[in-house]
C-alpha cells in the first residue's frame, strides 16, 4: 500500500499553474518508423510525473538519482520520491539535506512510503495511481545512472504515444522466455523494464501481480491484450530522436543487482568492473545463456553487457533455480544492460523445453562445462532439428570471472569457438627445475573449456629426475603424448620435430622449458586466433602466428643486440595508436602459436634448405642479419623463410612490456656459461613480468589488463603496424616486395607466381 505524507512534500522554487490540454496520442501500427515518433507531439507542459524508488543499496546515491530533475523543467510537474516504511526517517534526512542545496527552481519533489510485502517494482506501479498527471516516467532504483545521454533526452521530453515507450525492453512474455531487444534502433516490444514512460490510464488499471512473477511482463501483457497488433511497448533507439548521431556510451563501471534483492542487503557483493569497449554498429545474433544459479550469470554478465551493447539478443535460463527461490524472478540489471533471465518453473523443466520456448533459433548457447542433470542434455538437444547448427560454448565455473574478452567478439568469430584445435608441445633436456616451473604455469593457465592436447618431448640426453617428473605429471585437458628420442638431434630437430599439425584448423604452441606462462596466455591465443584467422576480415595468408612474448630487445641487427619499445617506437612515428599490438617478420621462439600452413612450408623448406639442393648451407638468404650465424638454430631458416615470403607474426604490445610468456634465459643449447654479473645482467634484459589474472573484487586494480587496447578491442587486420626484421615501421607491401627481390636474386629467375604456403615458387625449385 502507498500513502502520502502530506509533511513531506517539498514545493517547487515555485511553478505556476498549469492544465493538461493534450490531443489524442497517435497510433503506433506493427510497421515503425522514427518518423512516426517525431511526429508526435511533445506531452504537454508540466504533465509528467516522475516516480523514484530508493531501497536501502540505492539510498546512498540519492542525490546522484535526483540531480537530473532539479532542474527549471517544462514538463515535469512532480518527482514521487518512494520507499519502504523502514527507510522513510533516512530518506527524509536525505532529502531535506539534498534540496536545500538544489536550484532555486525545480520541480515539486514528495516522499511516499509503502508498507506491506510489496517490493519497489510492484510499490512504483501502485503509485501511478496517486499520480496528478497525464504522463509518467517511471524509473528503477538507479534512476538514470544506466541510461545514455539521448535517452534521458527523450524520457524528460518525450512524446505522447499510445504505447509506453522507453530504452529497455523485451521480446516473450511472463510465462515464456524473455529475449531482452538489442539498442540502437526503434522496434517493438512485449514489454518495457524502466526507465519508461507512459499515459497514467493505460497503468492505472493493472492488477499488482504476485511476487513470483515480473510486475513489468505484466504491465505489457496488460496493454498488448487491448491492442490488435498485442504490442506492450515501444523500445527507443537513435532514429527516435532529433539527432543525427547519439551518444550511445556507457559508464566504465557497471554494478549488477538481482530485482529480487533483498532490500535490506548490502550490495557491495554485487559490484563488477567491466572494461569500457568500442560500440561497433548494430549486428544481429542471438546468444542463450543457460547456467545452473544467479551466481553464474552475476560472473558472466561482463561479457554478456559486452555483446548486447553491440546489439546481440540474449535471454538465460537457471536451470537450478525454481520459482521458490527467487522472489522476483526478472533480471541482472547494469548501467547499459539488463539480463532477463526465467528459472525452472512446471511450464519450462529442462534445457531443451526452455529452447522449444523460444521466440526464435539461437546462434549460440554459452553455460558451464561441468555435468550435471540438466547441462548432460545439452549436447544431446542440440543434435536434432531446428537446433543443429548452434554452437555450444562450455565454461568452467572457476573460469567465469575472467571471461570479459570473450564479449568483444563478434557472432562471426564466437560461431568458430570449437574450430582451432590447438597443442602444446614442450621441449625439454636435462633442466628439471625449469620444467617443473613451465609445466606449474600451464597447469595454471586458463583453457576456458577446451580440450588441449599436450606433447612432452624429451631429448637422449635427459636426466632420470625429468623423466620421473614427466611420467607423474596428470593433466586434465586432454590427450597428453611424450616423445623420447634415442638418438641425440639437439635443438633444432627437437623443436622442428615436436609438433606437424594434422589439418588447417590445427595450431602448435610451442614451448622450450625455460618459458613460463602467464594464466591468461591461452585467453590471448584464442582471441587473436578467432579475430585474425576466423573473422570476417581476411588478414592474409601472411599471418605465422600469435607470439605469447613483448619484444624487449632486437636481436637481428648487424651491431648486435639493441633495446627495443614498440611504444616508444609509434609514438615517435606518430603513429595514431601507440598501445596496439602489431604485426612483426621476427619470429618468436619464448613461447609462440604456429599456423598449420605455414608449419608444414617452413618444413618443406628446411628440407630442401639442408639438402643443398639450391643453395649451399653457407649461402646468405637474408642479407645484413645477425641470424645467418646461428648455424644450429631453427630460427635461422624461419628468418629465410619469412624474408623471402613477407610473413608477419602477431605480437602484444603492453605498458611495462607486460607479456603473456617470459625467458628465464637458463644455460642450454644456446646459452652459455658466463661470469655471473653479466649472466644476471643479460638474463634480466629478457625476463618481463607476466600478465596476472584481474581481481574483479579489487577497486585498486593496477597496471595492464588484457583487454587494454584501442579501444577496448583487438584492432582491424588493416590498422596493425607492420615491422621488419630490424624493427623499423615498414608495411606488408614493402616487405613482400622486398621478399620477392630476393628470390628472384637468389633463384636467378623471374615471373614465378608466388604460391602460399608452398615451396614451388622458391628459388624455381619444383620439388619431387
Amino acid at each position: 500500500m502507498i500513502r502520502p505524507l502530506s509533511t513531506e512534500v517539498y514545493p517547487a522554487k515555485p511553478l505556476e499553474e498549469f492544465r493538461h490540454d493534450i490531443s489524442e496520442p497517435p497510433h503506433i501500427g506493427p510497421s515503425l518508423d522514427g518518423a512516426v515518433v517525431l511526429s508526435a507531439p511533445p506531452v504537454g507542459e508540466h504533465s509528467l510525473t516522475v516516480i523514484l524508488p530508493v531501497i536501502s543499496s540505492t539510498l546512498s546515491s540519492l542525490d546522484v538519482n535526483l540531480a537530473p530533475f532539479l532542474v527549471s523543467t517544462n514538463t515535469v510537474y512532480e518527482v514521487s520520491v518512494i520507499c519502504p516504511d523502514t527507510l522513510v526517517s533516512e530518506t527524509r534526512r536525505r532529502l531535506r539535506f539534498i534540496l536545500s542545496k538544489a536550484p532555486h527552481e525545480h520541480p515539486k519533489v514528495s516522499l511516499y512510503p509503502w508498507t506491506g510485502l510489496m517490493n519497489h517494482h510492484q510499490a512504483s506501479l501502485a503509485a501511478v495511481s496517486g499520480s496528478k498527471t497525464d504522463w509518467v516516467l517511471l524509473l528503477d532504483e538507479f534512476a538514470f545512472q544506466e541510461v545514455t545521454g539521448c535517452d534521458r533526452d527523450y524520457l524528460v521530453n518525450p512524446r505522447a504515444l499510445q504505447l509506453p515507450a522507453g530504452p529497455r525492453g523485451l521480446a516473450g512474455s511472463s510465462c515464456n522466455s524473455s529475449q531482452l531487444l538489442p539498442p540502437g534502433r526503434l522496434q517493438a516490444a512485449a514489454y518495457l523494464i524502466p526507465p519508461f514512460v507512459a499515459q497514467s490510464s493505460l497503468l492505472v488499471g493493472v492488477p499488482l501481480p504476485s511476487p513470483s512473477a515480473s510486475v513489468w511482463a505484466a504491465v505489457g501483457e496488460h496493454i498488448a491484450h487491448s491492442r490488435p497488433d498485442m504490442t506492450g511497448g515501444l523500445v527507443i533507439g537513435p532514429d527516435t530522436f532529433d539527432q543525427t548521431s547519439c551518444d550511445m556510451k556507457v559508464e566504465t563501471e557497471i554494478t549488477f543487482s538481482d530485482d529480487g534483492i533483498d532490500e535490506n542487503e548490502d550490495r557491495r557483493d554485487d559490484d563488477i568492473q567491466v572494461n569500457s569497449v568500442s560500440v561497433p554498429a548494430y549486428e544481429e545474433g542471438f546468444f542463450a545463456l543457460a547456467f545452473p544459479r544467479k551466481e553464474d550469470l552475476r560472473k558472466f554478465a561482463p561479457v554478456a553487457c559486452n555483446l548486447h551493447r553491440r546489439g546481440y539478443t540474449l535471454s538465460a535460463f537457471l536451470y537450478d533455480t525454481t520459482d521458490a527461490d527467487i522472489d522476483f524472478p526478472s533480471a541482472l540489471k547494469g548501467r547499459g544492460c539488463t539480463i532477463p533471465y526465467f528459472q525452472r518453473s512446471n511450464e519450462i523443466l529442462n534445457f531443451s523445453d526452455w529452447l522449444d520456448s523460444l521466440t526464435s533459433v539461437p546462434d549460440i548457447v554459452i553455460g558451464l562445462d561441468h555435468q550435471d542433470f540438466v547441462s548432460a542434455t545439452f549436447s544431446l538437444t542440440l543434435e536434432r532439428p531446428p537446433y543443429l547448427n548452434i554452437t555450444l560454448i562450455r565454461l568452467p565455473r572457476s573460469e567465469l570471472p575472467h571471461t570479459e574478452w570473450m564479449g568483444t567478439l563478434t557472432l562471426r568469430e564466437l560461431r568458430h569457438w570449437n574450430v582451432p584445435e590447438i597443442t602444446i608441445s614442450v621441449i625439454t633436456n636435462d633442466r628439471l627445475h625449469s620444467l617443473q616451473r613451465l609445466l606449474t604455469s600451464v597447469q595454471s593457465t586458463l583453457f576456458y573449456g577446451d580440450k588441449i592436447t599436450l606433447r612432452i618431448n624429451m631429448e637422449q640426453t635427459c636426466d632420470s629426475e625429468t623423466m620421473h617428473l614427466v611420467q607423474d605429471f596428470e593433466w586434465d585437458h586432454g590427450d597428453v603424448f611424450i616423445h623420447h628420442r634415442v638418438i641425440h638431434g639437439g635443438l633444432l630437430p627437437a623443436v622442428v620435430e615436436s609438433w606437424y599439425p594434422h589439418c588447417n584448423n590445427s595450431y602448435g604452441l610451442l614451448l622450450e622449458d625455460d618459458v613460463e606462462l602467464s594464466p591468461l596466455s591461452y585467453a590471448w591465443v584464442k582471441m587473436a586466433l578467432l579475430r585474425y584467422r576466423y573473422g570476417g576480415e581476411s588478414p592474409s595468408s601472411n599471418l605465422f602466428g600469435i607470439s605469447l612474448y613483448q619484444q624487449k630487445i632486437i636481436e637481428l641487427r648487424p651491431e648486435g643486440r639493441r633495446p627495443f619499445n614498440a611504444r616508444t617506437l609509434f609514438h615517435s612515428s606518430f603513429l595514431a595508436h601507440p598501445t596496439t599490438p602489431y604485426l612483426s617478420q621476427i619470429p618468436c621462439s619464448w613461447g609462440a602459436l604456429f599456423f598449420p600452413s605455414h608449419w608444414r612450408e617452413f618444413h618443406d623448406y628446411l628440407s630442401l634448405r639442408l639438402s643443398q639442393h639450391t643453395l649451399p648451407i653457407s649461402a646468405i638468404v637474408v642479407p645484413g642479419v645477425r641470424s645467418n650465424k646461428w648455424t644450429k638454430s631453427w630460427k635461422k631458416y624461419f628468418i629465410e623463410l619469412v624474408y623471402l615470403r613477407g610473413y608477419v607474426m602477431l605480437y602484444p604490445n603492453y605498458e611495462d612490456f607486460v607479456s603473456f610468456s617470459t625467458n628465464h634465459l637458463e644455460v642450454g643449447s644456446h646459452v652459455k656459461h658466463e661470469p655471473g654479473d653479466e649472466y644476471e645482467r643479460k638474463k634480466q634484459s629478457f625476463l618481463l613480468p607476466l600478465m596476472p589474472l584481474s581481481d574483479a573484487s579489487s577497486d585498486d586494480a593496477r597496471g595492464p589488463s588484457l583487454l587494454d587496447f584501442p579501444k577496448g578491442t583487438l584492432p582491424n587486420w588493416r590498422d596493425l603496424p607492420v615491422l621488419d626484421l630490424m624493427g623499423s615501421v615498414s608495411s606488408m607491401e614493402a616487405i613482400q616486395q622486398r621478399g620477392g627481390e630476393r628470390r628472384a636474386v637468389l633463384s636467378e629467375c623471374s615471373g614465378v607466381a608466388s604460391l602460399p604456403s608452398s615451396i614451388r615458387d622458391l628459388f624455381c625449385h619444383i620439388p619431387l
